[in-house]
């Protein structure tokens, strides 16, 4: 599916051998675009570390004094990259090394290492290991995608550090991308953020690697750069010799090594046909999001994290319908304050003035927690102790969000919203500790907007059936659909044995969410999308058609979205739905879609 374009290739070409000596495997498109080019394999040179006893209470302080040289070189060494990626990149994408240099301060880690050094009394860089290990053992298991790939932050740093113990330069340890002598594509396990940072941005043509996912600090450092990535594609590593040729397709996460000749040439046209094609989009990236029978709809983005916003206010000139604030809490050790929340809210609200936010309170809990404090061990987290749940369980941690919320609305246009509300009383709870946050910024003669909408985020079935109730309590409804089908079909979506039942297009979904929009509507509140229905464009007009007319999605899905509606009906849309609610099946739902997007705007279906 077309959604930007992005090309390198190599001067010289190769031969394509025949289909018996080709590969093709799928991973993730991380970083769209398409680029045909030479491999090169790397991997990160595996480290060492021997267990020394120290004899006597000398050797401890001596091991502890070096120690803490070690980390000090580290965090300078940290400090010198992140310089270097603001003069490459800018500000925005030089705070991925923030986390970095958050780890090598972190007391709590260094207390654990001191103290093991004492009380062991083994070398340094035999403990920081095993702490570290500890540490990255913990994180890889979460089933978070986002603060699962602070795993390999971790990693980076501890490699650094040990690096620094060992006598290296805090390098030694890294892969060299920084002075590459022709254009490669590059292959490997992983590559670590300091790696990415240090790459010979004129030769680094894309990225493959075998672990990894959209949200981790590669990822974002390839989209930034504008360097096509495909992330966990296990099949290619160990199969891809240096100098064979291959192909990325970003915006579908194939990989190609060794293509044959027919393959070769069908992505040659590609490049070529989406050269084309994204100077169309960006023709269109000013025009109004109205339908051809004059129905405006009101398209907004997701983001992760602050460093987001510049791109989408340049590019796509929208609001933001859903700002997840976890990585606030998953790139730190202890828990952040009030004025670092605060003043990571007041930059995103100013920068995408004048515009509006929504800002989504804390949706984390259960393995989902990296912090200081202790959480409960649930055995099914999707449906344990997180976001609203976790939330009124710990009011200190609640009422520093809501406080730094509510001071961030007086720069701009602020909505709060709870995640995985379920009963009413959870939401008259939520309230009355919104309502306690303002009065305490009364007394304190703090401004704020007294009169910002407050909604809910409607993810479980239980939530969608009482809409009635719910509505006379908050000003508008947000569809978090990824994990309402997941809950409504009983269907674990990262289950890879199921993920069949996943199926977005289910009549029971269609039912549930014109039911809510129906209810909603009669009680004068309005709803949008915020989950992955809105930006994919064989149902988006399910959304459109169920009378939905706010959708927000990632920012990659919004000149696609845009397009779509521009191509179509509204009318069109409604009967399109009145179509599908007559189906038995989720496979009959789609093929109804996937003829509706055939009919007003093919070239947003994916090709072959």
């Amino acid at each position: 599916m077309p959604s930007k374009n992005y090309s390198k290739t190599n001067s010289e070409k190769t031969e394509s051998p025949g289909d018996d000596n080709s590969l093709h495997t799928s991973g993730i498109g991380v970083s769209a675009g398409i680029v045909i080019g030479n491999a090169l394999v790397v991997g990160s040179t595996p480290y060492q570390t021997e267990e020394r006893v120290l004899e006597t209470d000398e050797e401890v302080r001596r091991e502890i004094e070096r120690f803490e040289k070690a980390l000090a070189k580290s965090e300078d060494q940290l400090e010198d990259i992140r310089k270097r990626v603001e003069g490459m990149l800018g500000e925005k994408d030089a705070r991925i090394f923030d986390a970095h240099l958050m780890l090598v301060a972190d007391q709590a880690l260094i207390d654990e290492v001191i103290e093991q050094i004492k009380d062991q009394r083994r070398n340094a860089e035999f403990v920081f290991d095993k702490v570290i290990q500890r540490y990255a053992s913990a994180l890889k298991e979460v089933d978070d995608d986002y603060i699962r790939d602070r795993f390999a932050d971790i990693k980076d740093v501890g490699r650094r550090v040990i690096d620094n113990l060992q006598g290296g330069d805090g390098e030694s340890a890294q892969t060299d991308l920084s002075d590459l002598k022709t254009p490669s594509i590059i292959i490997a396990h992983d590559i670590s953020p300091s790696d990415t940072a240090n790459l010979d941005r004129n030769n680094v043509l894309g990225f493959v690697t075998s672990i990894g996912s959209r949200t981790s600090h590669t990822a974002i450092m390839a989209r930034s750069m504008d360097i096509p990535a495909v992330v966990g594609a296990a099949g290619v590593l160990g199969q891809a010799q240096n100098g064979d040729e291959v192909i990325i397709d970003g915006f579908r996460g194939d990989v190609y090594v060794r293509p044959d000749s027919e393959t070769l040439e069908k992505y040659q046209e590609r490049i070529e046909s989406q050269q084309q094609w994204m100077e169309l989009i960006k023709s269109e990236a000013d025009l109004p999001a109205e339908t051809i029978d004059a129905y405006r709809v009101q398209l907004a983005a997701n983001i992760e994290l602050p460093a987001e916003v510049d791109a989408i206010r340049q590019s796509y000139g929208v609001g933001i319908g859903l700002f997840r604030t976890e990585y606030l809490f998953v790139n730190q050790q202890v828990l952040p304050t009030e004025e670092e929340q605060f003043n990571s809210y007041r930059k995103v609200v100013e920068d995408i003035y004048p515009q509006s936010v929504i800002i989504r309170t804390l949706d984390i809990g259960g393995d989902k927690f990296i912090s200081n404090i202790r959480m409960p061990n649930d055995l099914n987290p999707f449906l344990g102790m997180r976001a609203i749940r976790f939330c009124l369980s710990r009011p200190d941690i609640f009422m520093s969000q809501l406080r730094a919320i509510l001071r961030a609305s007086a720069y701009g246009k602020v909505r709060i919203m709870f995640p995985m509300v379920g009963t009413v009383e959870e939401v008259q709870q939520a309230l009355e500790y919104l309502q306690q946050a303002k009065s305490e910024l009364d007394a304190e003669g703090i401004p704020f907007n007294r009169h910002l909408d407050v909604g809910i985020m409607l993810e479980i079935p239980a939530a969608m059936l009482i809409v009635d109730q719910l509505a006379t309590y908050v000003d508008f409804f947000s569809l978090g659909t990824n994990d309402l089908i997941q809950y409504a079909l009983a269907a674990d979506r990262a289950n890879p044995d199921i993920a069949y039942l996943y199926q977005p297009s289910h009549p029971s979904i269609i039912r549930m969410i014109k039911d809510v929009v129906h209810k909603a509507y009669a009680h004068g509140k309005w709803v949008s999308v915020c989950g992955e229905m809105a930006g994919e464009p064989v149902l988006a007009p399910l959304v459109l058609g169920v009378g939905i007319h706010e959708l927000s999605m990632s920012s990659v899905s919004l000149g696609l979205i845009k397009r779509l509606v521009r191509r179509m009906r509204m009318h069109d849309a409604e009967n399109l739905v009145e179509q599908a609610l007559s189906c038995e099946t989720a496979a009959g739902v789609r093929e109804l879609c996937e003829n509706f997007v055939e009919d007003v705007s093919p070239d947003l279906l994916p090709e072959g």
